[in-house]
């Protein structure tokens, strides 16, 4: 029987445009090869400042150094906040439904500039917030490792004390799901734009009926 719900953040509970943050870094001039930046995953120092490698000054500055023009730190932090959107209120609702049936957790591959700006009014709901929802937050910036490395997967699991095995993990990117999945626990591979309480509800009905 399933106990604990580990969710993403990014495209399973918050809207992430990379077309947006695409446009954004177009008008200034700010250039970064196309798989550097992707919904579900990021490479080069994208990467290495969502592993916590890298300081947000000196991510500031590696996107100064690709702009054709100036930017303040405001200017830097605006183009890369764009790319998150909001959570549906529809998604609050349902993570208020389940945290009281279900362990909610939270595993994200993120970063300090955009959990700093989002984490709080993101979740703000019936005068909650991410750490009433979830019993752990665990982010790629602070473990310094990143999905799909098997790593975070089992300092998140160590750390909550939970069974794989009465486990399951939410997430939008495939390769999170199956290394989830070699771990033990059930997955969802969920699609951006479908009814996420469907999808859950659906897959929980179905393991209760194994």
């Amino acid at each position: 029987m399933i106990k604990n719900l580990i969710f993403d953040w990014g495209n399973v509970l918050i809207d992430v445009s990379v077309e947006r943050f695409a446009k954004s870094c177009k008008a200034f001039g700010i250039q970064f090869a196309d798989d550097e930046v992707g919904s579900a995953h990021k490479a080069g120092f994208f990467l290495e400042y969502e592993k916590g490698n890298l300081s947000d000054c000196e991510f500031r500055n590696e996107i100064r150094a690709r702009a054709s023009v100036i930017l303040s730190d405001e200017e830097v932090d605006s183009v890369w906040n764009g790319m998150l959107g909001r959570i549906p209120v529809e998604k609050l609702q349902l993570l208020y439904m389940l945290k009281d049936t279900y362990n909610l957790y939270l595993l994200s591959n993120t970063n300090s500039i955009h959990w700093n700006t989002f984490s709080k009014k993101s979740f703000d709901y019936r005068g909650l917030n991410a750490d009433d929802f979830f019993k752990g937050i665990y982010l790629s910036y602070k473990l310094h490792t990143a999905k799909p490395d098997s790593v975070i997967f089992h300092k998140a699991v160590e750390d909550a004390g939970i069974d794989v095995r009465e486990t399951l993990f939410i997430d939008d990117s495939f390769a999170n799901c199956m290394t989830a999945r070699s771990l033990g626990m059930s997955v969802l591979h969920y699609k951006p734009g479908d009814n996420l309480e469907s999808c859950i509800l659906k897959e929980l009905e179905q393991k209760e009926m194994i």
